[in-house]
Parts: structure tokens; C-alpha cells; sequence
């Protein structure tokens, strides 16, 4: 007869969500992003009265990378200074280009034997249940509404092996509505850069500071 612990073990296996790495090279997305990032400053160079739209495309890459850097603010503060339509557009553009990038580093990073505690962990498996249940509605809401962070999101959508085609349909509509509505503010109230910054500052840290005592949790847990 097969040892309980043997077969619990095995079943729990089973069970830790598998990542694939990704076929491509590794340098591919980081080169399109960098190639097409120097072409916008040259743009913003040689059409300085256009130079802050030609701007935002690199920006956009920073603000929507694996980095936590404020992004929304800028958004606000192009809506009052800049076309709506084209301020959503370079966004929503940027935004797809990098999170091909994003999602393809995530899969390196948790294909690793490295993250298997964490793919095991059952706080992770629990959290991948919830978001097998409604995965496209769950990806909209984060990339539209600022209270549900996007970052463990995207750590989701790779372990569930969402498909990328359905991930940057979802990317496209959620961060295309919360662009729209930033804009919006902007236009309708034109705030000083600096209020934007503290405000942004006042937002990233106070994420930061629950990120690392959800870690400190889930590590004496």
C-alpha cells in the first residue's frame, strides 16, 4: 500500500500551479520597447510643441513596467493640457506594448524552481481560484479602478496561463476607461503638477507600505 504522506504529497503537487517560459528571446520585448521609446524622444525633440504626447509613450513604459513608479498623475495633468483622444490612445498603445514585456518576464520569473514555495503557498492557490472564476471582469476592474492594484493581477494571469490575446483585450478596455476618466479630471480641474507628484508619492508609498505588511503576514503565517 502507497504511504498516505506519499499520496497527500503527490495530490498537493498536482495542485501548485506550472508556468511555461516564454519561447521567445529574452531581449525582444525590452529591445521593441527601447528602440520605439529613443523614436518618441527624437519626435518630442524634433516637434517640441508635441514633445509632451511624444513623451508619454516612454513614460507609459515605466509607469506600466514591473516598476512601481506613479503613472496616473501624468495622465491627469496631459488631460487638461493635451487632446483627450490622443492622450488615451499613446497611453492605451504604450500600455499593451509593455505588458507584453511584463507578462513575459513574470513567466521567466515563476517558472523558476525558486518561486515553487510561493506557487504552493495555499493563500496563492486560493487567490488564483477566486480569479479563475471571473478572469476577464477581474483584469478590466484592475486596470480601470486604482483601489484594486494590478500587479498581483498580472502575477494571477500568469499562473493561470491566461491567454495573452484575452489579457490585452482586457488591458485595452480597462486602462482605456481609466485613462478616459483621468483625462477627464484633468480637464475638468486643472491641478498643479506638484499636487499631482505629492498626491502620486502619497499613493505609491501607502501601497508599498501594505504590500510589505501583506509579505510580513504571509511569511509568519
Amino acid at each position: 500500500m502507497l504511504d498516505a504522506s506519499i499520496v497527500t504529497s503527490t495530490v498537493e503537487e498536482s495542485l501548485v500551479p506550472q508556468v511555461i517560459r516564454p519561447v521567445s528571446a529574452a531581449w525582444v520585448w525590452p529591445a521593441v520597447l527601447f528602440v520605439t521609446g529613443v523614436l518618441a524622444l527624437v519626435g518630442a525633440w524634433l516637434n517640441p510643441v508635441h514633445a509632451k504626447l511624444w513623451t508619454l509613450l516612454p513614460y507609459t513604459y515605466i509607469g506600466n513596467s514591473l516598476a512601481p513608479l506613479p503613472y496616473d498623475g501624468a495622465i491627469v495633468w496631459l488631460g487638461s493640457r493635451a487632446p483627450l483622444w490622443q492622450v488615451v490612445v499613446i497611453g492605451v498603445v504604450g500600455t499593451v506594448l509593455v505588458e507584453y514585456w511584463n507578462m513575459e518576464l513574470l513567466r521567466r520569473i515563476l517558472a523558476r524552481e525558486g518561486t515553487h514555495g510561493f506557487r504552493k503557498h495555499r493563500l496563492t492557490r486560493g487567490m488564483l481560484l477566486l480569479f479563475n472564476r471571473l478572469p476577464f471582469l477581474v483584469l478590466i476592474g484592475s486596470c480601470a479602478l486604482p483601489i484594486i492594484p494590478h500587479y498581483p493581477v498580472r502575477v494571477l494571469g500568469v499562473l493561470a496561463r491566461y491567454p495573452m490575446w484575452k489579457y490585452q483585450l482586457a488591458v485595452i478596455i480597462g486602462r482605456g476607461a481609466r485613462y478616459i476618466w483621468l483625462g477627464l479630471l484633468g480637464s475638468l480641474f486643472r491641478l498643479s503638477v506638484w499636487l499631482l507628484v505629492v498626491v502620486s508619492l502619497m499613493a505609491l508609498g501607502l501601497g508599498w507600505r501594505q504590500a510589505r505588511r501583506m509579505n510580513a503576514e504571509g511569511a509568519t503565517t
